[in-house]
């Protein structure tokens, strides 16, 4: 299987089992390296603005820089407030933000078409739901 570096810092390491968990037919299309990099609220705006042409923050965006390396930006304000919104923790919010952006730098854009949009969302569910198992099991 593809080995992957994962730069992630210690407030999110959680992360890291995501990318364990995708299936090896998307791992193989991920860059060898990825960074995760946390930004502000203000950060993650004037990138949304920037590259979504978009007037607020965003909860995770991705960049591909070639097949050796790509990086997940997070904002984790947003991604709090949409947790408590939608009822999920943190840990899992923010997983599924990484995992989203990790389908993305493997070329999967749901904004293209509803079949890859479906595709997408069951591929982030069956993973996101092992890891809640996987979580609870520890406990």
């Amino acid at each position: 299987m593809k080995e992957i570096i994962l730069h992630v810092s210690k407030r999110i390491a959680f992360v890291k089992e995501a990318v364990n968990s995708l299936p090896p037919v998307i791992r193989k299309r991920l860059p060898r390296e990825i960074a995760v990099i946390v930004v502000s609220p203000q950060e993650s705006l004037k990138l949304n603005r920037r590259y979504r042409h978009k007037r607020k923050p965003t909860n995770v965006l991705s960049f591909l820089y070639g097949r050796e390396y790509g990086e997940i930006i997070v904002c984790p304000s947003v991604i709090r407030k949409e947790a408590k919104e939608q009822a999920h923790t943190e840990v899992f919010q923010m997983t599924w933000m990484v995992l989203h952006g990790m389908l993305h730098l493997a070329g999967l854009h749901h904004e293209n078409s509803r079949i890859v949009a479906k595709k997408v969302e069951r591929i982030e569910q069956r993973i996101l739901s092992a890891l809640e198992k996987k979580r609870k099991n520890k406990r």
